[in-house]
């Protein structure tokens, strides 16, 4: 120690200031933190969240969902779709034809029955899987009182059987099997668990 002062160099306290009189420090000011007040939830809210979380809520919103995105996927595939128009009649016609051809009122009538058919189809079929699917996980998940990836490979598993049921116990196992893959790999993917 050197003097009087009680401060050796390098002895981790504050450095002192270059006028002497201790007056104006170079120390950042913190900013003061400012906390809001816990709100509880009002009984209305807590039933209003019991019932979006429930499991009948879930499934039927994953069923309306799954249905509008399988419309739309049939729209798209079915307004592409080749079939509509046969090749003998297109090879036979040239470009003005075919075109003047395709917007006759029948061929329009007919185009859209086939769009509106293929629409339904998708949407049954993507409601179905996203009303089955999510419907099971959570209930697997309530039963289980876990969220982890076990739950989407059961749920995988029950979706697949269910929607195979009608083809027989061979195409029910493939449909487990596949769908529980499926399901496994989407949640290894998006890293939900």
């Amino acid at each position: 120690m050197e003097g009087g002062s009680g401060r050796r160099e390098g002895d981790g306290g504050p450095p002192s200031t270059a006028g002497g009189g201790g007056g104006g420090t170079n120390l950042p000011r913190l900013q003061q933190k400012h906390y809001d007040p816990v709100v509880l939830p009002t009984p209305e809210q807590i039933l209003a969240s019991q019932v979006w979380d429930s499991c009948p809520m879930k499934s039927v919103i994953s069923g309306v969902l799954g249905g509008a995105m399988g419309a739309l996927f049939g729209a798209a595939f079915g307004a592409s779709d080749p079939s509509t128009t046969t090749l003998a009649t297109a090879e036979s016609l040239t470009l003005r034809e075919s075109v003047k051809a395709a917007f006759q009122p029948a061929a329009i009538k007919a185009s859209l029955a086939h769009l509106r058919a293929r629409s339904w189809s998708y949407a049954k079929g993507f409601g179905g899987f996203g009303l089955v699917y999510s419907g099971s996980e959570c209930v697997i998940e309530t039963m289980r009182a876990k969220h982890d990836v076990y739950n989407s490979a059961a749920a995988g598993c029950f979706t697949g059987g269910a929607l195979a049921y009608q083809a027989g116990p061979k195409a029910m196992c493939f449909g487990c099997v596949s769908i529980a893959a499926f399901s496994v790999l989407i949640d290894r993917f998006m890293d939900i668990h």
